[in-house]
């Protein structure tokens, strides 16, 4: 559905987002895995998986997937899953006015802001996420961790997200509430590229399908990959 399709962008161009500010901040990429034009997304998965287990594995990578938002778009094989060293990422810290930490910032209220938008602005899961939200703004992370940065931003999002799925998983015209069923006012849109439908959380790499009707909620660990809708790539250590 539409606002299903949104709600993936949104959580995509927030994972790019962090990307953008690990790249920026000196910690240069463990892993680089491109995304493949008409390949399966669990393909991908199991090809993260491996390079990631040969760059130091999960538990000290930091891993994200994302679409490139200046290329073809969501569906496509425009895109790619990376990692970066968990270790490097806590040893550094994020400065005052950081225009990239802020980006992200601005990316996950536009995330939230779709939820409310699903699932209702008074949802509590939405308005506690945005209350946590808010605090860590104040500052845009100064002086927090790269690391804790990316974990606190990714764990944020994990149970509005799950609300969501919910809520879009049980929806049937003229049975629930409106709120509870995938506003209408667009048509539908099917990704395209042989992937799965939604972008899910950071979550372990190569490990349970990641892909669900709407965005499937992550882990709070220090490692995750988001399940991509572009396809299978060869894994390109960086």
């Amino acid at each position: 559905m539409a606002d299903s399709v949104k709600l993936q962008k949104l959580y995509s161009k927030l994972n790019e987002s962090l990307i953008r500010l690990n790249d920026a901040s000196g910690v240069r990429r463990s892993v680089t895995v491109p995304y493949v034009d008409g390949q399966a997304a669990a393909d991908h998965i199991t090809a993260a998986g491996k390079a990631v287990s040969q760059a130091g594995g999960m538990a000290n990578n930091i891993i994200l997937t994302a679409h490139h938002s200046d290329g073809k778009g969501w569906g496509s094989g425009d895109g790619h899953t990376v990692a970066h060293p968990a270790q490097k990422m806590r040893e550094t810290i994020i400065p005052k006015d950081d225009e990239n930490a802020e980006a992200v910032i601005d990316a996950a209220t536009a995330y939230l802001n779709g939820i409310a938008k699903l699932v209702g602005d008074d949802n509590p899961d939405v308005t506690q996420a945005k209350g946590q939200l808010d605090f860590v703004k104040k500052t845009n992370g100064q002086g927090m961790s790269l690391l804790d940065f990316n974990v606190f931003i990714t764990g944020l999002m994990a149970k509005p997200t799950q609300t969501a799925a919910k809520m879009h998983q049980g929806a049937k015209d003229g049975g629930h509430h409106p709120l509870r069923r995938a506003p209408e006012e667009e048509p539908s849109q099917t990704p395209q590229g042989g992937g799965s439908e939604a972008p899910g959380e950071a979550q372990p790499a190569g490990g349970t399908s990641e892909a669900q009707a709407a965005p499937a909620a992550q882990e709070t660990a220090p490692a995750g990959a988001a399940a991509p809708s572009g396809g299978t790539p060869a894994a390109v250590q960086a």
